[in-house]
């Protein structure tokens, strides 16, 4: 063997060592991120909502936080006094919208319909109880959970100054509201009443990918 054959060898043998060492140094980053979204599925039961983008808001622009029954077209415009509940039908459940500098802000209590606390929304900050939920699904902007039986029961996100959101909402009473889109090709927003007698028939049709953990963040 010549010597520049030898070379031309070595040459080729270091190259594919190089490629080889990159391919495995990928494939190493890209299941050990995988493997770390699914350590973060399984383990992550809180968080905070941030908007996609954020908007002024002002009612010198006449700019105000609004409330979107899921992505039906029918919007509550909310310009009433900083704080006080959009909707609130009993002491222990209430559904508020307030703003600050970082935009449109979003508080709520999930209670399932023996009154058990499923998740909460405390400005935006949220949490979900493993143990009264059979799984939830999120993204930077968009948080959705699921009671234990596997239905749908709060489904938020939030969208420059408006929250899109579908919740079932029960008191610890038992006594319901359900609001979100209406299935069909009619759709539109509706709002449904119901009792630990009759609960809450209304279904919310699931905004994300499941298992989470197989589909973090991952939209339908």
């Amino acid at each position: 063997m010549s010597t520049e054959t030898f070379q031309t060898l070595s040459q080729l043998a270091i190259a594919l060592g190089l490629a080889l060492a990159a391919i495995g140094g990928f494939g190493a980053y890209h299941f050990g991120q995988k493997a770390q979204k699914e350590k973060d599925a399984k383990s992550t039961y809180s968080g905070v909502l941030k908007p996609a983008r954020k908007v002024l808001l002002s009612a010198q622009t006449k700019v105000f936080p609004e409330m979107e029954f899921g992505d039906s077209g029918t919007v509550f415009v909310f310009a009433g006094p900083q704080g006080m509940p959009l909707l609130k039908f009993a002491e222990d459940n209430h559904l508020t919208i307030t703003t600050d500098k970082d935009g449109i802000k979003v508080s709520t209590i999930i209670r399932d319909i023996r009154g058990k606390v499923v998740a909460e929304l405390i400005e935006n900050e949220w949490k979900v109880n493993p143990n009264d939920s059979w799984d939830r699904n999120y993204s930077r902007n968009a948080l959705e959970v699921k009671d234990d039986r596997g239905d749908v029961v709060l489904q938020a996100r939030l969208v420059e100054n408006r929250v899109q959101l579908q919740a079932k909402f029960y008191d610890s009473a038992g006594n319901g509201i359900g609001i979100g889109k209406g299935l069909g090709p009619e759709g539109g927003g509706i709002m449904q009443m119901g009792s630990s007698e009759h609960p809450l028939t209304m279904r919310i049709e699931p905004l994300f990918k499941y298992p989470s953990d197989l589909h973090l963040g991952e939209l339908r």
